[in-house]
């Protein structure tokens, strides 16, 4: 009988450690058009239909990127995609302090070559 219970306990304890197991998502990304460059920061206003939207109109991205990839050369009109840590500091304008990469992308929001 203690083994039955035992293997009972055992088997819920797996199933409840299961259930709790959360799959890693993507970092979150978003695309923008570049208003004005900075030394250490960029003023982007996010595409129109992004979920930034509801943050800011105007976002100030760091460009002290956390990754192995070369910062592109950007001036204002320049449309870019930010991957970041997810948080956005509520001022105005909004704020990204991690910043994992900046590509360049096209009209239609693809990367441009040469981006993973």
């Amino acid at each position: 009988m203690k083994k039955i219970l035992f293997v009972l306990a055992l088997t819920f304890t797996i199933i409840q450690t299961g259930c709790g197991i959360k799959k890693e998502a993507a970092d979150p990304y978003f695309n923008a058009t570049v208003l004005e460059v900075n030394e250490k920061s960029v003023l982007v206003e996010p595409f129109e239909g992004s979920n930034e939207l509801s943050s800011s109109d105007q976002i100030v991205v760091s460009t002290a990127v956390i990754s192995d990839h070369e910062l592109p050369a950007m001036e204002a009109g320049t449309l870019i995609r930010i991957v970041y840590d997810g948080e956005i500091a509520e001022s105005y304008p909004a704020q990204i302090a991690n910043t994992f990469a900046i590509y360049l992308i096209d009209e239609a929001g693809e990367l441009l070559e040469g981006a993973p």
